[in-house]
């Protein structure tokens, strides 16, 4: 079994961090529990904080299984489980403390993310030592500093565990996420500012818990509430996102685009502002899902779009049309400046290297190029539907003219009806 291991098939980098990191969590843990003392109020405290987690997962599993089926294809989770954890931290003792994640992220993989689609054990597992590294950092810490849930310390307390907590787990998952290659970007290293504030709140969940814990061990029991509505939000924003967000590129789908892009047009008209339309469809692209697969195809496109987030400003419209084209609605951008906005998208496009994996194995670079369709039009254009038609036109011409080009439609077409 462990021969046939996903963890075998990565890069030599990831396979030295992995097998590390898990190590270094089983003998620190190992050597806490050995050397720790641990009294009987320690051990009802770690039972308390373990029932509710168990408690919290199998109650949110039918949630988790509705996502599922609502949601398509995703195998992202929401994890919550940090408000158990760096409640044990803040709590018990070192050796308990890293026990206690370890018990609630094997019961999680157990009864729930193993079953979730592409989910590979040796990231669960990676996941599982991050968090007990973690906790062993955080429960050492206070221990160290002798800092305790008490009077005017509490709030010392709570400040060092929270953002130990949030350094230590961020750096440990951007440290896999960076070695591994899939990391580049601040976002991707150490999650988005939706993302942090998300955990935040966890943490702070926790710290209610840590203190309930030790001063009225049932009305930890009235937790669960609060974490289940917690649970609740993230869900519906990802049932938001599932609805607006293309799997694929994590741009914007066709729906959602025309309705953020209908707005824009209109607040542009009433504003007395130029409005620009870019359609972008890459030239030939299905010899690229001829000779290296849908899934080498869905890389490239990835590339693309990430390519398109970069070139464009954060309030621009862009998403994607189908296939493989791409639009964008460029508020207060006249012709000649869109020109060149979609010329520079055609060179970066075209300076693309893009590695993928093909059916037969190995890895392949992919150069792509794109045509281009630029339409403006001023105050008076009349419907969204006017702009498209223009910047379609536009469009083909660029295709006919031999591709890999931008061409700009006439203002006048973009004013027609």
């Amino acid at each position: 079994m462990l021969k046939r291991w996903a963890l075998w098939s990565t890069s030599v980098r990831v396979v030295a961090l992995v097998l590390f990191i898990d190590t270094t969590a089983v003998i620190l843990s190992v050597a806490a529990l050995w050397h720790g003392p641990i009294t009987a109020s320690d051990l009802l405290r770690f039972g308390l904080l373990a029932v509710l987690s168990v408690v919290y997962l199998e109650a949110s599993r039918q949630v988790e299984l509705r996502r599922r089926l609502l949601v398509p294809g995703d195998s992202s989770h929401v994890d919550v489980s940090s408000v158990w954890t760096v409640a044990g931290a803040m709590v018990l003792p070192i050796g308990l403390a890293a026990s206690l994640a370890a018990l609630i992220y094997l019961h999680a993989w157990l009864r729930s993310w193993r079953h979730v689609d592409g989910a590979q054990s040796y990231r669960g597992i990676y996941s599982a030592a991050a968090v007990v590294l973690t906790c062993i950092g955080v429960s050492a810490t206070l221990h160290v500093s002798d800092m305790r849930l008490t009077g005017l310390g509490a709030v010392s307390v709570v400040v060092t565990a929270i953002a130990l907590f949030m350094v230590l787990d961020r750096g440990l998952v951007g440290l896999a996420l960076a070695v591994s290659g899939r990391g580049t970007k601040p976002t991707a290293l150490l999650g988005s500012l939706a993302d942090n504030a998300f955990e935040f709140a966890t943490l702070v969940l926790g710290a209610v818990t840590a203190a309930s814990v030790l001063y009225g061990p049932w009305f930890a029991v009235m937790i669960l509430p609060a974490v289940f509505l917690l649970q609740y939000r993230a869900l519906i924003k990802q049932l938001v996102a599932a609805a607006t967000i293309d799997t694929k590129t994590e741009l914007l789908n066709a729906s959602a685009w025309r309705v953020l892009a209908q707005r824009e047009l209109e607040r542009a008209q009433r504003e007395s502002t130029p409005t620009t339309v870019l359609v972008i469809d890459m030239d030939r692209f299905k010899l690229v899902n001829d000779m290296y697969g849908h899934l080498a195809g869905d890389t490239a496109l990835k590339a693309v779009a990430e390519s398109l987030a970069d070139e464009l400003r954060g309030y621009d419209a862009v998403g994607r049309f189908g296939g493989e084209e791409f639009v964008a609605l460029l508020p207060g951008v006249g012709p000649r400046a869109a020109a060149n906005v979609g010329e520079r998208i055609r060179q970066r496009i075209a300076s693309l290297a893009v590695s993928v994996e093909p059916r037969t194995g190995g890895t392949a670079q992919v150069r792509l190029t794109a045509s281009i369709g630029v339409a403006s039009a001023n105050a008076h254009a009349s419907t969204l539907d006017d702009l498209l038609r223009a910047a379609d036109g536009a469009l083909y011409a660029a295709k006919g003219d031999g591709r890999n080009a931008v061409r700009v439609a006439p203002v006048a077409l973009a004013r027609a009806s």
